[in-house]
């Protein structure tokens, strides 16, 4: 098993390698057109998910459930780049992760965000970013214990996600990953 540093110096070895053959422009602009979709996939989410907050908790669900989704797909539509979050634990199988991203998750497996690296992974066309979730003092409003959470949080999560796992964190820990791949 690699580090996620050594993995990084390999994908960069092998952009170079690439760009021998005239495609280092073309592997730059990949990159930097994955770290932006997902730039942009965090502040969309980010930006609707405290402005239901303003209304409550209970309507950040709301957004989760009937929102979060669209956005995705409206991003990934709009940069032609492949993209989601996932977390080794769900809240909806919409957003199981692909192989390379479970794995990475399972590598991480429970523990703090703090000083964790993301992933970048050039191969021969295709480009795959990683960036770590944190939890923030907001997401311990409908991620947190169960019996910390609000009734009517509560009870609006387990009705939108009936096989539910995303509970149980805290501030600081890592809730998953954003991630994001381009074959070009």
């Amino acid at each position: 098993m690699i580090s996620a540093t050594r993995a990084v110096a390999l994908a960069i070895a092998a952009s170079f390698a690439v760009g021998a053959c005239g495609g280092v422009d073309e592997t730059y602009r990949a990159t930097k057109k994955t770290q932006a979709a997902i730039a942009t996939l965090k502040l969309k989410l980010k930006q609707r998910l405290q402005a239901a907050m303003a209304e409550g908790p209970e309507k950040a669900v709301e957004v989760c459930a009937n929102e979060a989704q669209a956005i995705r797909q409206q991003v990934a539509s709009d940069t032609g780049v492949t993209l989601g979050r996932a977390s080794l634990r769900l809240r909806t199988p919409a957003d199981a992760a692909p192989d390379w991203v479970q794995a990475w998750l399972e590598q991480q497996g429970e523990r703090k965000v703090e000083g964790l690296a993301g992933l970048e992974v050039i191969e021969a066309h295709r480009v795959r970013v990683l960036v770590p979730i944190g939890v923030d003092g907001m997401c311990v409003s409908c991620h947190g214990d169960e019996d910390s959470l609000a009734p009517d949080v509560l009870k609006a999560i387990k009705t939108r996600y009936p096989g539910d796992k995303a509970f149980g964190y805290a501030a600081g820990d890592l809730r998953g990953a954003f991630w994001a791949e381009l074959t070009y």
